[in-house]
Order: structure tokens, then C-alpha cells, then sequence
């Protein structure tokens, strides 16, 4: 199963969320956080990092980790993942990559969070990490990538 990251930057100044809506690849169409794979070589925490400045200008700082979530799709061929949650109050920078070849990047306000636009599981899981608990658990979907089940690990 593949390592990856996800990593929830709020700016408590605005109270808004650094969101991306994928373009291409797994979850296109859908909003989500700034992640992805963790390279070899790289720590969690190196891969949260890079991939949030990659997909959007912003460098998080002081991450702080949330938990893990295995995210499984039995038929669906490298998609399966495990996910090291990260999240942060502090970053430098501004959002400089609004637009790449993978995702667009923006700011959306905790109070309109899209969640009719991403994964199924994410309503059940995001407003935890939100209010800072830490989770670990285990997400199953079926052949047409809905949610088939929760598991708490």
C-alpha cells in the first residue's frame, strides 16, 4: 500500500481552509487538502511539506500530526493508501500556485467546507481532525468508489 500525506493548513485570521480541486488522477473533480505521495527517502512530514508548496505556494509550518487513515479500494489498483493527517495554524507565503497542471488551489472558509464535492468519507472524518482529535481509521469502497464502510483502528 502506498505512503501518503494529507495536510490541513487553516489561517486562523480568516478562518479558512487551503483547499485543491484535482484536475487530474485520483479524486478528480473533488476538493480535498494539499498531499500526495511520500517519495522515497522522505519522512511523512517531508512529504506534507513539499507536496503543500508543490500544489499551492504555501510552506506549513510547525505540522503537527493527526493520525493516519488507510484508505482501501479493493478494485481500484494503486489507489489504495495510507495517509499520515497533518494539520497547522502557522505557514509563510501566499497562495502563488492558484493554478497547476494537477489541481487549483484556494482558500475556502471553515463554514463552507464543499463537502457535496469530495469523497464520501471525508464528512465523517475531516470535522474531527478539524477540531484537533487525533484519528486512526480505515475507509473500504467499492468497485465504483463509494464508501462501503468505516473502520476505527
Amino acid at each position: 500500500m502506498k505512503q501518503t500525506t494529507l495536510c490541513f493548513v487553516i489561517d486562523q485570521s480568516t478562518d479558512s481552509l487551503l483547499m485543491i480541486h484535482k484536475k487530474k488522477g485520483q479524486g478528480e473533480g473533488k476538493w480535498n487538502v494539499p498531499g500526495g505521495k511520500i517519495q522515497e527517502n522522505e519522512t511523512p512530514l517531508e512529504g506534507a511539506t513539499r507536496e503543500c508548496i508543490e500544489e499551492t505556494g504555501i510552506r506549513p509550518l510547525e505540522l503537527q500530526q493527526k493520525g493516519s487513515i488507510e484508505f482501501v479500494f479493493p478494485n481500484g489498483g494503486s489507489w489504495s493508501n495510507h495517509s499520515t493527517i497533518f494539520l497547522t495554524t502557522k505557514f509563510e507565503g501566499t497562495l502563488v500556485h492558484q493554478q497547476t497542471d494537477e489541481c487549483t488551489a484556494a482558500w475556502i472558509k471553515l463554514s463552507s467546507i464543499p463537502y457535496e464535492n469530495m469523497w464520501e468519507d471525508d464528512k465523517l472524518w475531516i470535522p474531527q481532525i478539524l477540531k484537533g482529535e487525533v484519528i486512526k481509521k480505515r475507509y473500504i469502497f467499492d468497485a465504483d468508489n463509494s464508501m462501503l464502510r468505516e473502520e476505527i483502528l
